[in-house]
């Protein structure tokens, strides 16, 4: 199904060196990407391991400073913010026939959210340089989150495109509905005890910290 180069003779999808040449080409709109990741559970289970294990230390640390209910919260509305995109996607990957696909995709899809904290950097440094001396900083900030989010939202829109075999609109939809179940564990969480507003915590984060 796909088309473009080829990957090198020997190499196999799925490897390290794979999962970094797709995630690049991909980040810059090359649809040749997904062919470098594999297309198993295994796949999946393998992108999805990284987060995993930043969650496991993320909420190690949350619960050994503050236990306590809103810390056992917090800790499951972030793994639950983790396992959002990989729920959603394959109920609609379902519903549109596309079930076969959605392995490669999540795995592709789940790599190149990385590329996000890689533009956020970037533009960090990209936006020192030409912007002028004395900006504000709330300018700065919004025009940073900007980038960070309008290059996120492409690139899942992207992804799911090319991996999934979508047209344009079914893609937004894919995007519009990760979104949706995002802001709906948000409400959620805020709505339930211990009324936990992770929106909260998130505008609290000094601007240095950008998006995510």
């Amino acid at each position: 199904m796909m088309q473009g180069r080829r990957l090198p003779q020997g190499s196999l999808p799925g490897g390290a060196g794979n999962i970094f040449r797709g995630m690049l080409l991909l980040g810059r709109g090359r649809r040749d990407g997904m062919s470098c990741f594999g297309a198993t559970p295994d796949a999946v289970l393998t992108a999805l391991a990284p987060r995993i294990a930043l969650w496991l230390v993320g909420g190690l640390l949350t619960i050994v400073q503050a236990p306590g209910g809103l810390s056992g919260t917090k800790v499951v509305f972030s793994l639950c913010l983790v396992l959002a995109p990989v729920v959603v996607t394959h109920l609609l990957a379902r519903l549109w026939g596309r079930e076969a696909l959605w392995p490669r995709y999540m795995a592709a899809a789940l790599w190149c959210d990385w590329l996000v904290l890689f533009v956020m950097l970037g533009s960090v440094a990209l936006l020192a340089v030409v912007l002028p001396s004395g900006t504000n900083t709330l300018k700065a900030t919004l025009l940073l989150n900007g980038i960070v989010l309008g290059y996120n939202l492409w690139l899942t829109w992207f992804v799911a495109r090319v991996g999934l075999a979508l047209g344009a609109w079914r893609a937004i939809l894919v995007v519009i509905a990760v979104a949706s179940a995002v802001l709906g564990l948000g409400e959620l969480s805020a709505l339930l005890p211990p009324h936990y507003a992770p929106w909260q915590d998130f505008l609290a984060l000094p601007p240095t910290h950008g998006m995510r």
